[in-house]
C-alpha cells in the first residue's frame, strides 16, 4: 500500500537526517541510508515495508534521544555515573521498545493498513533472527547498565574499600558501541536477505 510506503520511507528520510545532526561516524550514517534504500526496493512488498518501518521508527527516536542527551540533559548533569545512567537507560528503552514493535507487528499492520493489505500476515524468514539480534542488544543495553551500578558502588553507599575492586569493570562501557553496532547491521543485512528471500519465492502481493 502506497501510504504504508511513504510512511516507512518518509521516517527513514528523517532518521537519516536525526542521525546527521548527532556527532557520528560516516559508518553509523549508513544505517538509516540502507533502510532508505530497503525502503525503496521493497515498494511492492508491504511485508517488508513494515519490518523496515519498525527499525527507521526507533532509530529515529533514538537519535532525538542522543541529541537532547548531549545538548541538554548533560549540561546540567556532570557526574559520569548519572550521564551513563540516562545513556544506557535509554538505550535499554529504545532496545525494549524494537522488540515490542517485532513482536507486535501483524497489530500495528492492521492498523497501518486497515486490514486491506494480506501481505503483511505472511511470513517473513528474517522475523525469527532479527527477534534473536535485538535480544541480543537488550542483553548488552541492560548488561552495559548493570555495570555502571557496580563501577560506582562506593556512589550507591557501599565501603569504598570493597567498592573499588570493582572500579575496573568496563568491558561493556568500553566496547559499547562495537557489541551494539554488530547486531544492528546484521539486522540491516537479514532485512535484506528477508527481502530477497519473499521476492524469488512468491510473488508479492498488495
Amino acid at each position: 500500500m502506497k501510504s504504508l510506503f511513504n510512511l516507512a520511507l518518509l521516517t527513514s528520510i528523517v532518521a537519516t537526517v536525526s542521525v546527521s545532526f548527532v556527532s557520528v561516524t560516516i559508518l553509523e550514517l549508513l544505517i538509516p541510508i540502507a533502510l532508505i534504500i530497503l525502503v525503496l526496493l521493497s515498494k511492492d512488498d508491504v511485508n517488508s515495508q513494515l519490518l523496515t518501518l519498525c527499525f527507521t521508527f526507533v532509530f529515529t527516536v533514538s537519535a532525538v534521544a542522543l541529541f537532547i542527551l548531549k545538548t541538554v540533559v548533560f549540561q546540567f548533569v556532570e557526574s559520569y555515573f548519572i550521564q551513563n545512567i540516562y545513556a544506557f537507560s535509554i538505550q535499554l528503552t529504545l532496545s525494549l521498545l524494537m522488540l515490542f514493535l517485532l513482536k507486535h507487528r501483524m497489530t500495528i499492520a492492521v492498523i497501518l493498513t486497515k486490514g486491506k493489505s494480506a501481505s503483511v500476515f505472511e511470513k517473513n524468514y528474517a522475523e525469527g533472527p532479527l527477534y534473536f539480534l535485538v535480544l541480543t542488544m537488550v542483553f548488552i543495553d541492560f548488561a552495559a547498565l548493570m555495570e555502571n551500578f557496580l563501577r560506582n558502588l562506593e556512589l550507591l553507599g557501599l565501603n569504598e574499600e570493597t567498592a573499588k575492586m570493582f572500579w575496573e569493570v568496563t568491558f561493556f562501557f568500553d566496547y559499547f558501541a562495537y557489541l551494539k553496532a554488530v547486531p544492528i547491521f546484521l539486522c540491516v543485512l537479514l532485512l535484506y536477505i528477508g527481502l530477497i528471500v519473499r521476492t524469488k519465492r512468491q510473488p508479492i502481493q498488495n
